[in-house]
């Protein structure tokens, strides 16, 4: 099926590539654009960057240049996730509409800047998929990386030749360990892949609702999708150069959209207590 899947989408991209690749630089205009006007705020108000920020030993939080550094950072990050959130969901949502019409509208990518409902929708599925993301992560990752911290200082806070070797075998360890966990990470957290998609293409499910059942149909399937992200490992690695990123990107995008339609294809979704709809009918306009 993988390599079916991939056949399709490199077909569906000998039409479109021109189209996914404008909502690609679309995405990267507007990251630009934000770093840009952050830049700029550090220069002419003469405040401390994000960077600077964190370069400090000790922050003094009660100084009027880190109060000032720090709210117009938050302020522009913030802007930043009310832009980048529906346009995330809207570039997938052309994605899900190019795999069953090759002339979908490329500005379909700017729907979910068509009203507050839609919006805010956009925000609160990045909202619940980063919270979501960003719990499994701290817990899987801290162990391995507080035994990357105490073997570093083992390694450099005595002169004990027999503390030095002990903290060098312990990062070495937790080197091993962070390697390990990363792609059980990925794995674990392939169980929210089609909330996106359901999200999309179903108006009337609640964005926590999308979040269940993808939890609940992923987990006899995320292994097909983790070896589909392994497949695409060596355009990730060319991607390193810049220019092979303008077709990795819309060839795994496409891919997974393709996916996507597969499996909702074959969701109960009155089982979750929701309308029969074809979730595949194409993307739904709330």
């Amino acid at each position: 099926m993988r390599q079916s899947i991939k056949r399709d989408s490199k077909k569906i991209l000998r039409h479109q590539i021109g189209k996914a690749m404008a909502v690609l630089f679309m995405v990267v205009s507007v990251l630009m654009f934000f770093t840009l006007v952050e830049r700029i705020c550090v220069q002419t108000l003469n405040i401390w960057g994000l960077s600077d920020l964190f370069a400090l030993g000790e922050v003094p939080f009660d100084a009027p240049v880190v109060i000032l550094s720090a709210s117009v950072i938050l302020a522009i990050w913030l802007l930043r996730g009310l832009v980048l959130a529906p346009l995330y969901l809207g570039q997938h949502r052309w994605y899900w509409n190019v795999a069953l019409d090759p002339d979908a509208p490329v500005w379909d990518v700017f729907h979910y800047f068509g009203g507050l409902r839609r919006m805010g929708r956009s925000i609160w599925y990045a909202l619940n998929l980063i919270a979501r993301s960003a719990f499994y992560s701290v817990c899987m990752l801290a162990p391995p990386a507080g035994l990357l911290w105490a073997g570093y200082y083992f390694y450099i806070s005595t002169d004990s030749t027999l503390f030095t070797a002990l903290g060098a075998v312990v990062i070495i360890l937790s080197l091993l360990l962070m390697a390990l966990t990363v792609p059980l990470l990925v794995y674990f957290l392939t169980r929210y892949f089609l909330a996106k998609y359901i999200v999309i293409s179903r108006s009337d499910i609640p964005v926590r609702k999308a979040f269940h059942i993808s939890v609940k149909e992923m987990a006899s399937r995320r292994g097909e999708l983790f070896f589909l992200y392994l497949s695409f490992l060596p355009w990730a690695l060319l991607s390193l150069l810049v220019i092979p990123i303008l077709y990795f990107f819309p060839h795994l995008s496409t891919s997974t959209a393709l996916y996507a339609h597969c499996w909702l294809r074959e969701v109960d979704f009155t089982a979750y207590g929701c309308p029969a709809q074809r979730a595949t009918e194409g993307a739904s306009r709330p």
